[in-house]
């Protein structure tokens, strides 16, 4: 398929996907989320594919919903404004919690990073909250800025960033608005890694490249989805259904290759059944 606002590359089991508006710094437009959608759709269906970048071009990773989008919102009634905030990809596996705006990533059956490269803001800010791993650049700026809009925490802000940083850190954030460094990104565990300007994405491939190669696509299948229903789960239900697919896990091919490759020390060779 050919996008106009974003950029698709795979290869060594790695697709990249480039929000593609340097000029702009990679402002959110409706266009830009729907090849979003189509991107992560294709990564999910490749089996070629087993880990998913989402990056920035230039400058910025995303500066937010474009002014002109904003502008247009602003003028319209609320009723048709609000249809905006509605937007579904992915099944998320019969889950209303994974079927919800940009929360329907959690639901993609294999582990997407954030390379946040410059900049991520508003909505920018809000999409990396739903990837598996946030990695910055030293140039990464961090603002949730909906205060300074007149706006709230929206597509589930509230109850994924106080998981993520912790509440104290997540009322600074949001009331405020306030821009932090990605230093301070790292302190508060808004991201879990920060990397040199230089080389960023290649660094981050190589990550991603190393994490298809030695473990099982299935593991990661199913621990992605554990992880996330586990936090609206209490102990004892995330426990039976942990039992379930341990079971489960006993007649697949990748606990074979994982036992065979580890008493013949050799290289990993999953396939991901």
């Amino acid at each position: 398929m050919a996008y106009e606002q974003i950029t698709y590359e795979a290869a060594n089991f790695v697709a990249t996907i480039t929000l593609n508006r340097p000029d702009k710094l990679n402002a959110w437009t409706q266009k830009m989320e729907e090849e979003i959608g189509s991107a992560v759709r294709a990564a999910s269906a490749d089996d070629q594919v087993r880990v998913i970048i989402l990056t920035g071009a230039g400058k910025g990773f995303c500066a937010g919903a474009d002014l002109s989008l904003l502008s247009e919102i602003s003028q319209d009634t609320a009723e048709r404004a609000g249809r905006f905030l509605v937007y579904n990809e992915m099944d998320g596996g019969g889950s209303a919690d994974f079927r919800q705006k940009h929360a329907w990533l959690l639901s993609v059956p294999k582990p997407i990073i954030a390379a946040i490269n410059g900049p991520a803001v508003g909505l920018g800010f809000v999409i990396p909250l739903y990837c598996d791993f946030r990695f910055a650049s030293q140039k990464a700026r961090f603002s949730a800025i909906f205060s300074k809009r007149g706006l709230v925490a929206e597509y589930g802000l509230a109850w994924m960033l106080p998981r993520l940083v912790g509440v104290p850190n997540a009322v600074e954030l949001m009331f405020t608005s306030k821009m932090v460094d990605a230093g301070e990104a790292l302190r508060i565990g808004l991201v879990s890694r920060v990397f040199p300007e230089e080389n960023f994405l290649r660094i981050v491939q190589e990550f991603a490249q190393e994490l298809a190669r030695t473990v099982s696509p299935r593991s990661l299948r199913v621990m992605k989805r554990q992880i996330y229903a586990g936090l609206s789960q209490n102990l004892d239900e995330a426990y039976e259904a942990a039992l379930t697919e341990m079971r489960g896990s006993f007649g697949t091919q990748d606990f074979r290759e994982g036992v065979a490759h580890f008493l013949e020390k050799r290289a990993p060779a999953f396939t991901g059944r």
